[in-house]
């Protein structure tokens, strides 16, 4: 199942949402963006315990689930946009298939 930050992006719900974004317009930038509007509750809710760097223990896991449902869009405070049904979901597949999918949807 779509896992973490980042497989928040892939749960299949055909909806994108950005959220905040640092201004790289500037000479210095300094970051402080942490997709907040975009994710399942807040950034901290996806801290790890720093003596195990690839714990996959936080708030929002689904490290071990084969399914879960998708995020609950309504939830998120982000800019919400449809994204192209079909390649929206995350899979355990090779880029070989993945390649035949996209070729096929298009």
């Amino acid at each position: 199942a779509p896992h973490g930050l980042i497989g928040q992006t892939f749960d299949g719900d055909g909806m994108a949402v950005d959220g905040s974004v640092d201004d790289y317009s500037p000479s210095v930038v300094v970051t402080k963006a942490m997709g907040e509007g975009a994710i399942e509750g807040g950034p901290e809710a996806y801290e790890i315990d720093a003596k195990e760097p690839f714990s996959i223990l936080f708030k929002y896991t689904r490290f071990h689930a084969t399914h879960a449902s998708p995020r609950d869009v309504a939830a998120l405070t982000g800019v919400h946009r449809g994204i192209k049904v079909g390649l929206e979901a995350a899979f355990s597949r090779g880029d070989d298939v993945m390649a035949d999918l996209a070729a096929a949807v298009e």
